[in-house]
């Protein structure tokens, strides 16, 4: 999707620059591969393209956030048990998780406090 206007004019709606916004939020806190993917799969539906979303989040998040986006639009996970620091998790840390994910999935509002809740 361009983000042209006419003229040149930067097209920006309230509910793309949400999606994006909420895009960067989820990548900054690490959140599960499921919850990008979901934000993703909205970003398309708005016809954007996998290219604009790669580079929006390397200059918004940075190059990491953006090899893993790549990762995520080719249809791979790159999350396991382990943790954000890049080491394995312990079994109690991944119970919490767990436990975390099945809590944000209780409908929309639980995935929206789920991006932005704490980590």
């Amino acid at each position: 999707m361009s983000d042209q206007g006419p003229e040149g004019t930067e097209i920006k709606t309230m509910w793309s620059e949400s999606l994006l916004e909420s895009l960067y939020v989820a990548l900054r806190k690490d959140k599960e591969d499921k919850i990008v993917q979901e934000i993703i799969a909205d970003l398309r539906a708005k016809e954007y393209d996998d290219e604009y979303i790669t580079n929006k989040v390397k200059k918004k998040v940075g190059p990491t956030a953006a090899t893993r986006i790549v990762a995520l639009l080719s249809g791979k996970t790159t999350s396991s048990a382990v943790g954000s620091d890049g080491k394995p998790m312990s079994k109690a840390d991944q119970a919490r998780a767990n436990a975390a994910k099945k809590k944000s999935e209780q409908g929309l509002f639980g995935k929206i406090k789920g991006i932005f809740g704490s980590k």
